[in-house]
């Protein structure tokens, strides 16, 4: 029985250290969140970690996502659209994930700006939206700098071109 509780604790204290390090996978600054009954439409920016590079980002991404609804986890989609509809055009950067886990955001399709896309991508997996606070966190780390960067640098060209 001791050797049973201690290979769970070992198994436990691996998990809680193996996830402790990781940064979330993506951030979002989500300009407009469109909320339907089956799915929902995030227009704005992304960056995503490179796949299978470590903590490497890819470069900042602007576009439109659409997720349909869980059937299983409805509730929990429309709870979490309803964060994702209160940070639209707050120019923070939420993260989705954490420790490489994000859900299918982490690899639907981001559509170019603009774009109306006529259904969904693939499922909303709900679990992995981070806070949406007036705080910004993780305003220290690269990929967030490097995002706000990129979404400051669009909004000046939109107006100079205006």
């Amino acid at each position: 029985m001791t050797r049973f509780l201690i290979a769970v604790a070992a198994a436990v204290v691996g998990v809680g250290t193996a996830c402790g390090g990781g940064p979330p996978p993506m951030y979002v600054v989500a300009d407009k969140v469109t909320v339907e009954a089956d799915r929902v439409t995030i227009h704005g920016t992304f960056i995503r970690l490179k796949e299978g590079k470590g903590n490497e980002y890819g470069a900042p991404v602007e576009g439109v996502v659409c997720l349909g609804l869980s059937e299983m986890q409805g509730d929990d989609c429309r709870a979490e659209w309803t964060q994702w509809a209160k940070a639209a055009g707050t120019g923070r950067a939420i993260s989705v994930g954490m420790c490489g886990a994000g859900g299918t955001l982490l690899t639907v399709k981001i559509h170019g700006p603009g774009a109306q896309p006529k259904a969904a991508d693939a499922e909303y997996a709900p679990g992995h939206l981070g806070k949406v606070t007036s705080k910004q966190e993780w305003a220290e780390e690269p990929p967030v700098k490097a995002l706000l960067a990129f979404v400051k640098e669009k909004k000046s060209a939109r107006t100079t071109q205006k």
